[in-house]
């Protein structure tokens, strides 16, 4: 068994379709087969034999794995994945109940279809394939990861892209790394003060708005003033040069 049979395959409509595995329902048989065994053959009451069959029932749903149902309409621009117990699944082959979807999503808010692998596996490597929405919910096409061959999710994928039509690329990483390259940039643009510079600025700031620093410097002679005894001797001699 494939990864996912087709259904229905038209220009507006895509159904797929996965079936429990065969050993699922190589289980399935032999635990129906052993109750058959004892409502036919037991010694036991008519309604104990009703209370094993729909035990069995109930057990059955967990048990065997579920039909899992993909289906695509252009018609309703709508994307509709159902999952199914086998008894569902018959009684909806048979007309006899309606199925509601697991999960619906809109076909314009699918960007991106792809292979994702499991991470952690240690049984070995287990793909499903997964659609990508602009909002960031990875909507899977199965519930569950499969062993199958990775040609042939890869193959699923190219089915459901070719009936989707040509979807956008998706860049995120240059995105990315054209933000990294703005934000280094501008980091770049700013010199960077260590907190013990910014200490010591500010002492010096303080020192020099202080009037004590001015009047120390006067009487250093950094502030040079001419008495006015001086100033007149100054103007005399450049009158008279010689």
């Amino acid at each position: 068994m494939g990864y996912m049979s087709i259904k229905k395959h038209t220009d507006t409509q895509l159904s797929l379709l996965r079936e429990p595995t065969f050993l699922s329902k190589a289980v399935f048989v032999g635990f129906f087969i052993g109750v058959v065994g004892i409502i036919v053959f037991g010694s036991e009451s008519l309604f104990f034999k009703i209370l094993i069959g729909l035990g069995a029932t109930l057990l059955s749903f967990l048990i065997v794995d579920n039909y899992e149902i993909c289906e695509f309409d252009k018609i309703t621009s709508e994307v509709r994945i159902t999952r199914l117990h086998w008894c569902q699944y018959l009684l909806g082959c048979f007309g006899c109940i309606g199925t509601s979807p697991y999960v619906k999503a809109r076909l314009e808010d699918i960007k991106d279809v792809r292979v994702e692998e499991q991470e952690g596996n240690s049984s070995g490597r287990a793909y499903h394939v997964v659609l990508s929405l602009h909002s960031g919910i990875q909507l899977g096409v199965t519930e569950i990861f499969t062993t199958d061959d990775l040609s042939e999710h890869e193959s699923t994928a190219k089915l459901i892209r070719s009936f989707l039509g040509d979807l956008p690329p998706v860049e995120v990483g240059n995105e990315a790394d054209v933000e990294d390259e703005d934000i280094s940039s501008s980091e770049d643009d700013f010199e960077q003060i260590s907190p013990a510079e910014l200490e010591d600025l500010n002492e010096t700031e303080d020192v020099k708005g202080n009037p004590l620093f001015t009047d120390d410097r006067e009487a250093s002679g950094d502030c040079k003033e001419l008495l006015p005894e001086e100033s007149d001797k100054a103007e005399a001699c450049e009158e008279n040069p010689s």
